[in-house]
């Protein structure tokens, strides 16, 4: 399994070199450019099968099967060739991987597709979700959890404010998306504001969560976290947003676990308290406990002083050790300044720090490490030493499968794409992404 990366995007004119360049438009863009990886050829469907004389049929009384109705309000399926949009990417290796995302330009993430080219080629798997009624449709999202080619968990919300589903259920497949299986459905009593899914991770092929937000007011993102011990069949709520020990506060970044019993919440407070939102749990996510994380040398007061205000990214988690990114702004200066921190923490062990460069933590062995934002950041020793690889002006989701290799779907404004490079993210070239043909 791939290290866990905590963990759910439209027509993109992208002219991807060393510096990048999104250009919005309100149409979709022709690309007149090569891409690091061309379009398949187009394959002509020739028969195997010799002519052999058709014999005479005898009469008989015409058997009348009924028409299948589709559902009007399930996915629709989209049509094979048609351009799309990658909006989230879990790559495997260099050509095996998953996606989310939707028609091209449409903005819509909630179809599921598979890849075995490397990203240019997606077959459609999207599981049997029903929306409850036609606006929902046109606004769901899937969150997924992709561990390996075969295996698969998603799950869907509203990406616009509405009512608290009643049975969202967690679908599961074991044959690359072929078959889905729901699971029981989850328990949303008492939840009355809304339902937006942000994590769904799995642990092993048996433990997993589910991260839900269902509130937020007064510097407060009230959550809800499902547990899972039968491989997502069935789900127990564990923790409630009328449960506070500290988690109800502060927006989420972020939720990783290493194994089923140890794991890391992290959030983000926007100054109104200080210090770093970071919780941890020994008991897989029944209870929490604050972590106290030791000021980094030369700020001693930088954890604890009301005038900065601190962040924690999302974890990385690399075997057994979570990689934290702190950063804080000095919100008494006039300029902005901003600190940032690499923590190394491990289950059984206090976390040490490091000055990084800032954004998304990534790395495949613990030495080699990308700090990852508009300024894309390589380190080849832990951490100790950064150098800047390259400069883009979108945001990106990336995934690395080598030290050379790897994509991003990105987006700037309204506009989106799928970026790929071959030479560890000093060059991006732009991908055109379409549906194909089931093998």
């Amino acid at each position: 399994m791939k290290p866990q990366k905590a963990l759910f995007l439209g027509g993109l004119p992208l002219a991807i070199l060393t510096a990048c360049n999104l250009t919005a438009s309100g149409h979709s863009p022709t690309i007149a450019w090569d891409t690091l990886r061309g379009t398949p050829p187009t394959q002509t469907a020739t028969s195997l099968v010799p002519d052999i004389p058709t014999p005479t049929p005898t009469p008989s009384t015409p058997t009348i099967t009924p028409t299948p109705t589709e559902n009007p309000l399930a996915i629709p399926r989209l049509e094979v060739g048609s351009a799309i949009d990658i909006l989230r990417i879990e790559m495997l290796d260099t050509r095996n991987g998953w996606g989310i995302g939707g028609p091209r330009a449409s903005g819509n993430s909630s179809h599921v597709f598979r890849t075995i080219d490397g990203g240019t080629a997606w077959v459609e798997v999207t599981p049997p979700e029903i929306a409850s009624s036609a606006s929902d449709l046109t606004s769901m999202a899937a969150i997924g959890f992709f561990p390996d080619s075969q295996t698969g968990w998603v799950t869907y919300h509203a990406t616009l404010p509405g009512s608290v589903p009643s049975n969202p259920v967690i679908w599961k497949t074991t044959d690359g998306g072929r078959a889905w299986v729901s699971s029981s459905p989850l328990n949303t009593d008492g939840l009355m504001e809304t339902y937006s899914v942000s994590h769904i991770v799995f642990s092993d092929s048996k433990i997993g969560w589910v991260l839900v937000h269902a509130g937020a007011g007064m510097n407060h993102d009230y959550i809800a976290l499902y547990h899972s011990v039968d491989g997502g069949e069935s789900w127990s709520r564990w923790i409630d947003p009328t449960s506070d020990g500290g988690i109800q506060s502060c927006s989420k970044t972020g939720l990783a676990f290493t194994d089923g019993s140890n794991g890391w919440l992290t959030g983000n407070c926007h100054g109104v308290r200080p210090g770093a939102f970071l919780f941890q749990t020994r008991d897989g996510g029944a209870h929490w406990d604050p972590v106290a994380l030791p000021a980094p040398d030369g700020h001693p007061d930088l954890l604890t002083a009301f005038q900065y205000a601190c962040g924690v990214r999302a974890p990385f988690l690399h075997n057994h050790q979570a990689f934290l990114g702190v950063e804080c702004a000095e919100m008494d200066a006039a300029d902005g300044v901003t600190v940032n921190y690499l923590y190394r923490a491990s289950a059984d062990g206090n976390p040490d720090s490091l000055p990084y460069p800032g954004g998304g933590i990534f790395t495949l062995d613990g030495k080699r490490i990308w700090a990852l934002g508009k300024e894309i950041h390589r380190s080849e020793n832990g951490g100790i030493d950064w150098t800047k690889i390259s400069t883009v002006t979108w945001d990106g989701q990336f995934d690395f499968v080598t030290s050379q290799t790897g994509w991003a779907a990105v987006s700037k404004g309204s506009e989106y794409g799928l970026v790929q490079t071959v030479d560890g993210g000093g060059l991006w070239a732009q991908m055109a992404p379409v549906v194909a043909a089931r093998p």
